[in-house]
């Protein structure tokens, strides 16, 4: 009879630590949620233009370079650098790998978006609205590609072509195909039979699956033509 009550206490201090460890879980991700985000640092900005007028950021690591900058108001004219005018500051990680991420912060130095892109300016990962210091919206811009970034990374591999270097990367919904398509474009780094002339590629791509939908040879860029 003893050993059925201690198999039993046992089963129910489980169950309770179980449903303890579950609300830790639970709460801290609302706290995560309503954390403190981080400020713009407008003081050190300031310091940093008054030293050199045309400071435009620098290098955090061999990888990372943060680009600073900020945004006046429409209307105004900028002569060498004013507080009264600022709208936006803005702080740039650019990775060696093509990856950025874009911070925007109010006249104050508070946060109001985090946003991440690849290459030039393509739109990728959630990106993140803040107000008052607490995150209040965010946007999925990767949820009708299911064939994501980081398969048509692998396929660039596949086909001799490092997108995290060089070559060009877009996605929309097209028309023609009745559906999402990744566009790549890329020199080959093969030349014409008069030696002077590149030839570029380009590939379309399913955004749900990956299928090739276009594949052609240019002897210019693509996207003049």
């Amino acid at each position: 009879m003893k050993i059925v009550i201690i198999i039993l206490f046992g089963i129910l201090f489980n169950n309770c630590e179980k449903n303890k460890s579950e609300i830790i879980v639970q709460n801290t991700s609302i706290s995560k949620k309503n954390m403190q985000t981080i400020n713009f640092d407008i003081e050190k900005y300031e310091s940093n233009i008054k030293k050199n007028p045309l400071y435009e950021g620098f290098q955090k690591d061999e990888n990372t370079y943060v680009k600073q900058y900020h945004i006046i108001k429409d209307g105004y004219v900028e002569d060498g650098y004013s507080k009264n005018i600022i709208e936006h500051y803005v702080e740039e990680f650019i990775g060696k790998d093509r990856y950025k991420t874009k911070f925007t912060f109010n006249k104050n130095g508070n946060l109001e978006s985090k946003k991440k892109y690849f290459g030039n300016n393509l739109e990728i990962g959630k990106w993140e609205y803040f107000k008052n210091g607490v995150l209040s919206k965010t946007e999925n811009k990767d949820e009708n590609f299911s064939f994501g970034l980081d398969d048509v990374l692998k396929f660039g591999k596949k086909n001799n072509i490092d997108f995290q270097k060089t070559g060009e990367i877009s996605r929309q919904f097209s028309k023609e195909f009745n559906k999402y398509i990744w566009e790549l474009t890329w020199n080959t780094e093969k030349l014409k039979a008069d030696g002077k002339t590149y030839i570029f590629r380009k590939v379309i791509l399913s955004g749900l699956t990956g299928e090739k939908l276009y594949d052609k040879e240019y002897d210019l860029n693509p996207l003049r033509r």
